[in-house]
């Protein structure tokens, strides 16, 4: 499951700069996910979450604007998993 986690991530920031490949990465996991309850709160909290880990994992070494990044990446695969919905 980790190493399922880990490459979805992986997939998306590599598709960053094409935003039709991104979109459609997007799409698909929001349908393998239509079983799941995905709401607001729960993809705050789940982002922040992860925000959390990357920060003690990279001791210090994202700066804001990596995390600002992250963040909007995060929020973008939460609200399209949501709109799918």
């Amino acid at each position: 499951q980790a190493m399922r986690f880990m490459n979805g991530l992986h997939g998306f920031i590599t598709t960053l700069d094409d935003p039709v490949a991104l979109k459609t990465m997007v799409e698909t996991l929001g349908f393998g996910h239509l079983n799941l309850d995905v709401t607001i709160p729960r993809v705050i909290m789940f982002r922040d979450a992860l925000l959390d880990l990357l920060e003690v994992e990279l001791m210090g070494a994202l700066d804001p604007a990596g995390l600002h990044g992250w963040k909007l990446l995060l929020n973008y695969i939460g609200g399209a998993i949501i709109f799918i919905k």
